[in-house]
C-alpha cells in the first residue's frame, strides 16, 4: 500500500500566520527553535511513518507552543499553524476567520491543556480528529 502525500508547512507560512493574526511586526525570538517545530511533524512522519494528519498536526502545535519561538503568541500562532495544516491535508478545525465562540474557546483551553501537561499530545490528535470537519 503506497503511503499518503502529507502536505507540510513552511516556515514563511507560519511566519506569515503569526504576523496575519497575532503581531504584524513581531519576528521570532528564537528563529531556531520555530524552525525545530517546523520539522518536528516532518521527522514523526519520515522516522515512525507517522501518517495520521491529526497526530501530526497535534505534533505540530505542542512543538511551537513548547519551543517558544515568539515572546508572545505561541499558543496563538499554534492553533493557527494545526488549523493550516489540516486544511492542506483536507481537513480543518476552526470557522474562518476564527470567532470568539466557545468552539474555538475549546481550541485555546485543549491548547493549555497540553502546555500545562494535563493532556498529552497523543490527546490533543484525538481531540482534533473528535472536532475537525473535511473541506468541502
Amino acid at each position: 500500500m503506497a503511503s499518503k502525500t502529507i502536505q507540510f508547512l513552511t516556515l514563511s507560512q507560519i511566519q506569515r500566520l503569526h504576523a496575519r493574526f497575532i503581531a504584524p511586526k513581531a519576528i521570532p525570538a528564537q528563529p531556531d527553535m520555530l524552525e525545530s517545530a517546523l520539522h518536528s511533524p516532518m521527522n514523526l512522519n519520515h522516522y515512525t511513518n507517522e501518517e495520521d494528519e491529526f497526530q501530526l498536526a497535534a505534533n505540530f502545535a505542542e512543538k511551537i507552543m513548547k519551543n517558544h519561538a515568539y515572546q508572545d503568541g505561541n499558543k496563538r500562532t499554534a492553533l493557527l499553524a494545526a488549523d493550516m495544516f489540516l486544511k492542506a491535508n483536507g481537513h480543518y478545525l476552526q470557522k474562518v476567520p476564527p470567532g470568539n465562540d466557545a468552539h474555538n474557546k475549546d481550541l485555546a483551553n485543549a491548547h493549555v491543556a497540553v502546555v500545562t501537561k494535563k493532556w498529552t499530545v497523543q490527546q490533543l490528535g484525538v481531540y482534533y480528529r473528535s472536532i475537525a470537519a473535511p473541506l468541502t
